[in-house]
């Protein structure tokens, strides 16, 4: 069994410019917060970790013209069938309060609070020495106040093969449906050498991208990326100077990298 338990104190003057410590807020300030985490393993193979953080925040904020609080917590449970397998469920709720309306006769607006939860099946296997799939079912409830639930979720298939000792080829395939940009779905990619893609999945489509990975020689490695958003029932994507005609978004990436 593992315990971790972590107090937090941000001060809404508090500025550090590569502060990185435990946070709801994107910044280490104007926040106090108790975390409490758990794990324990009951049985080979099993496994069960929690966590539970209350928060708040003392002053203004983004999005909150007044001093807010909330809480987020999530379970998860994990199975090992094999060493080179695993199978795990979580869900996740959160609530924060935010600006909602002015009232009048008030110089501060009114706020509510947003409950987001989120499920999510996850699943990874390497049935050979060159083949690894991962297949992942995430979905997302929210509502604001009392207001009506809104729901999105993701399906994503990956597949990953080793062609001999110089080639590795990497792809995805999701499907994609949100009510809206609050229930928009994130997703980790892989990219190339360095880089990191976590792209919100809103609207109704697909994404899919494919990514070749090249080893020359000891010296010389190519990377090779390329993907595509198709939105449905859309005729543009995206808006001022980044508006594309169509319902299609894509992208390369090409990156080379040579060791002396």
């Amino acid at each position: 069994m593992d315990v971790s338990m972590l107090y937090r104190n941000y001060a809404r003057d508090f500025h550090t410019f590569y502060g990185n410590a435990l946070s709801e807020n994107t910044r280490n300030i104007n926040e106090k917060g108790l975390y409490v985490g758990l794990k324990v393993r009951p049985v080979s193979r099993w496994e069960v970790s929690a966590y539970y953080d209350q928060f708040s925040f003392p002053w203004l904020k983004f999005q909150a013209g007044t001093p807010t609080e909330g809480h987020d917590w999530l379970v998860r449970v994990a199975f090992t069938p094999s060493k080179t397998s695993l199978l795990y469920a979580q869900i996740r709720n959160r609530m924060k309060e935010y600006d909602v309306a002015t009232a009048p006769g008030r110089n501060l607006p009114l706020t509510a609070p947003t409950q987001r939860r989120s499920l999510l099946l996850f699943y990874d296997t390497s049935p050979t020495l060159i083949l690894s799939l991962r297949t992942r079912l995430q979905g997302t409830h929210f509502r604001e106040d009392d207001g009506p639930q809104r729901t999105g979720y993701v399906l994503a298939q990956d597949a990953s093969v080793k062609i001999g000792r110089r080639l590795q080829l990497s792809g995805r395939y999701a499907l994609f449906d949100t009510d809206d940009f609050d229930t928009r779905q994130y997703v980790f990619e892989q990219d190339v050498l360095y880089a990191f893609s976590v792209p919100a999945l809103s609207g109704q489509g697909t994404r899919a991208y494919a990514i070749a990975e090249v080893k020359f020689s000891k010296h010389l490695t190519l990377w090779l990326r390329y993907a595509e958003t198709h939105y449905r029932n859309q005729t543009t994507v995206g808006s001022g100077l980044e508006e594309l005609q169509g319902p299609r978004r894509s992208e390369v990436k090409v990156q080379a990298r040579y060791r002396f």
